[in-house]
């Protein structure tokens, strides 16, 4: 019991995300000695400047037996890091979580074969169509779909898996006890009878920005490929497919119409040397020798009786679609909320010659001005990690998003170890 007590104290400790437990691992075997080590022991891993050594060196546990209490009143599991069950798949990448709280069942981690399937929440009929059909198909060929439960092709993607009779596994942003979207409650209901909710958030945690992008290295160190199927050039299953690349995961995109906007992230993923994927067989022909008697081809082959609207009427998810009778078409973020709100042209430039770069005008004028700012924060001649970048103004969140769009637009590159250095 102290065991967990202790994991669950470490864990509202290390910001989810960045490199304190990592750190803490290379000097601590257990939870245990890092509570009982002292300010310089802890200082001799994590700089006391650093964002979580207050908390590390504050010994209090009663947030963390509060949460116990919670768990074990409401059915809720918990394991960490430190725990045989614990996935494998998770202990092996850069800033793994501390533990995982989960409702439902947990899979057979070591021995499943796992695909993520992620993308837009604003997507089309075309992207809801096809999400529908190849993750159906794939988990009916004995796949076990993961994906975050999120509007769009999220929900698509589960919801298809389910209805094929399989079990699914979702990631949220958020606690355990907080089902975000609301409107996916029935969903969510339906993937724990038969497979289960997981996060690394504590219960009572609401849905911040700086969650979800942070979850997706969940989602893609969970699965041996990754699948993006819809997506505009700023989505955030872009930064699922990075975590996924960089963790040596595979990864898919389905291609769309060039020109589509909501085409531009799959097609640049394919540019850039992901797999194409056309259905689900490409992935099942591909790995059928290195996952034999998981996936079975002959599955594909058998007709699925869903009926892609009555599903998805039927456990309420809601995905906005385009022609759509039955669901509601939701409103497009404007660029201000989205936090590329355009800036003065002039101010960009001005800025710009400051920092002793020629920076093309039509394209930093869609940049925004927080991505822009944080653009003037890589120095000139070096590069600098994302944590240095993360900051008062700028969530982790908001750093990997504007990192991604400053790298589709040629001026920046990620270099290895999560460090970015200006082209």
């Amino acid at each position: 019991m102290k065991e967990l007590l202790y994991n669950v104290w470490l864990s509202l400790a290390c910001t989810p995300g960045l490199a304190t437990f990592s750190k803490l691992l290379a000097r601590f075997k257990t939870a245990e000695e890092i509570y009982f080590a002292d300010d310089e022991a802890i200082a001799a891993s994590v700089s006391s400047k650093f964002k979580d050594y207050k908390s590390l060196t504050n010994k209090s546990t009663d947030k963390a037996q509060k949460i116990i209490d919670f768990c074990e009143s409401r059915g809720v599991g918990i394991i960490s890091y430190f725990d045989d069950e614990f996935p494998r798949s998770l202990k092996n990448i850069k800033n793994p979580p501390v533990l995982l709280y989960y409702r439902g069942r947990l899979p057979d981690f070591e021995n499943e074969f796992f695909v993520s399937i992620v993308g837009t929440r604003h997507l089309s009929d075309y992207g809801r169509r096809n999400t529908f059909k190849v993750s159906g198909d794939i988990a009916r060929a004995g796949a076990t779909v993961v994906s975050g439960m999120a509007l769009g092709i999220d929900g698509v993607a589960l919801a298809a898996a389910i209805a094929e009779g399989k079990k699914t596994v979702a990631v949220i942003g958020t606690g355990i006890d907080v089902c975000y979207p609301l409107h996916h409650k029935r969903l969510a209901r339906e993937i724990v009878k038969d497979g289960c909710v997981i996060t690394e958030y504590a219960p009572g945690t609401r849905a911040r920005k700086g969650n979800f992008p942070t979850r997706n290295r969940i989602i893609s160190a969970l699965s041996k490929v990754t699948l993006v199927m819809e997506g505009r050039e700023n989505s955030g299953s872009l930064i699922t497919a990075r975590y996924a690349k960089e963790q040596g995961r595979t990864v898919y995109a389905f291609p769309g119409n060039v020109g589509n906007s909501g085409s531009e992230a799959t097609n640049l993923l394919i540019k850039n040397g992901a797999r194409l994927l056309t259905s689900a067989d490409d992935i099942v022909r591909d790995f059928e020798k290195e996952s034999f008697g998981k996936l079975n081809p002959f599955k594909l082959a058998e007709k699925s009786a869903a009926d892609m609207q009555e599903v998805l009427a039927e456990l309420e998810v809601s995905c906005v679609a385009v022609d759509d009778g039955i669901f509601k078409i939701g409103r497009r973020k404007t660029k201000k909320e989205t936090g590329l709100a355009d800036i003065t042209p002039e101010n960009n430039i001005s800025s710009a010659k400051n920092d002793g770069q020629e920076i093309d005008k039509k394209i930093l004028s869609t940049l925004g001005k927080s991505t822009f700012d944080l653009y003037k924060k890589i120095p000139v001649d070096s590069d600098i990690s994302v944590e240095e970048l993360v900051d008062g103004v700028h969530s982790l969140r908001e750093v990997m998003q504007g990192i991604l769009a400053l790298e589709i637009a040629s001026f920046v590159t990620m270099l290895p170890g999560d460090r970015v250095r200006r082209k």
